[in-house]
């Protein structure tokens, strides 16, 4: 089986939900001793997947009502339809593993993180299986092992606390589904998508911007969650693709823009004009002439095309120093309290993203310029002359005279 399936990433937090949901699980079984001896007994099916998903719900104070919220109503809703009880505990558990892998999503925030993998819509349909599987098994487990305290004659405090938390167990266990085969960042993917397919000074640039990009999200990520770390996230991760992109589309022209090729048409070029005026025929004289006309464009075209690759190139690099002022910035916000890293994290964003946005509109400007420039240096094609009208062919005499000589033997 491959190695990348079976990683588990971000263990401490996989431990983390793992240890809340034993915690959660004991609660609830306690809730569901009270609520038996008051005569209003709660199936503890229902009570331990919804004080999991309570107890592990992350993300700001939005995300944890809403998450909470549905963790309660979504895993009761299979116990007012009637179902089977093996299928309303496998519908009420399926709920509650898809919320653990949503909370695992929200800590860090949709948006928020740079460079780091992050499950997806077929984690959320794993976590379901995951969590409707596990907690039939679980059920079955809890059911045997009360009833072997019940034989030993264990308190019930003590009996409906380690039920619950072995059926938390369970609950939590199905949150692996939002550790394993991860989907990378988009603009990691991307990155390591064209690098191959570069080469030069814009791959290098490439990989050092790549390079920045992570470093950049390994330190956002030990920022508390704010609306300024989304939206500088947000900011880095389009100048990272802005610049993979841009020398994306270079790709291939670096073979045709060496010195030696232009070197090589020059030599053809100078090689077709000797032919030309060595000729004695006129009409080879003139193709000889025409193909010596047509590479000197296209070594007029070369000479342009390394022009706007020196812009390109700059304008790359220019976006590199910047992910490299970002990488600087965010190191020095490590330090510090936690209400001076909100502030200063917003005004870093800010900042950022108004260099990003001055940076992209010149870069912009320069290059329309320059192509309009270009284009006004292009001649407009001569009209073609109409073509002159034919003359009609004269008929020429009939030689009668010379008809009438001639003799019948």
């Amino acid at each position: 089986m491959n190695a990348t399936i079976l990683q588990l990433h971000h263990r401490e937090a996989f431990e983390r939900t793992v240890t809340r949901a034993l915690a959660a699980g004991a609660g609830a079984g306690l809730l569901q001793l009270v609520t038996a001896r008051i005569g209003l007994p709660l199936p503890l099916a229902w009570l331990v997947p919804a004080a999991v998903v309570l107890a592990c719900a992350q993300g700001d104070r939005w995300d944890r009502i809403l998450l909470g919220g549905l963790g309660v109503v979504l895993t009761a809703v299979p116990y007012a339809l009637g179902m089977a009880p093996a299928w309303t505990v496998a519908c009420s558990a399926a709920a509650a593993g898809s919320l653990l892998v949503r909370a695992r999503l929200s800590e860090k925030g949709v948006e928020g993180q740079v460079a780091e993998a992050r499950p997806t819509l077929v984690h959320l349909g794993l976590g379901a299986l995951l969590g409707a599987g596990l907690t039939l098994g679980g059920v079955e487990i809890a059911r045997v092992f009360s009833a072997r305290l019940a034989d030993l004659a264990t308190p019930a405090l003590l009996a409906a606390g380690a039920t619950g938390a072995i059926l938390g167990l369970f609950v939590g266990l199905s949150s692996v589904a939002a550790h394993l085969a991860l989907t990378a960042d988009p603009v990691e993917a991307r990155a390591e998508e064209l690098i191959p397919r570069l080469a030069g000074d814009f791959r290098t640039q490439c990989e050092r911007a790549l390079a920045l990009y992570r470093q950049c999200g390994q330190s956002l990520a030990l920022l508390p969650r704010e609306p300024a770390r989304e939206e500088l996230a947000r900011t880095l991760a389009r100048i990272t693709r802005d610049a993979v992109e841009l020398a994306s589309e270079w790709a291939g022209v670096e073979a045709q823009l060496e010195e030696r090729a232009q070197a090589e048409l020059q030599a053809e070029r100078e090689e077709l004009e000797r032919g030309a005026k060595a000729s004695t025929d006129a009409v080879a004289r003139r193709q000889l002439e025409a193909a010596a006309a047509s590479l000197a464009e296209e070594v007029e075209r070369l000479g342009e095309l390394k022009v706007r690759r020196e812009r390109i190139l700059a304008r790359l690099r220019a976006e590199v120093a910047l992910l490299e002022r970002a990488r600087v910035a965010l190191l020095s916000l490590r330090s510090g309290q936690a209400q001076l890293k909100a502030v200063e994290l917003a005004s870093l964003a800010r900042r950022f993203r108004a260099l990003s946005s001055v940076q992209w509109e010149e870069g912009q400007s320069l290059d329309a310029v320059a192509t309009q420039a270009t284009l006004a240096q292009v001649p407009e094609p001569a009209r073609a002359e109409p073509p002159a009208p034919i003359q009609p062919v004269e008929e020429a005499p009939s030689p009668q005279g010379e008809i009438s000589r001639i003799r019948v033997p």
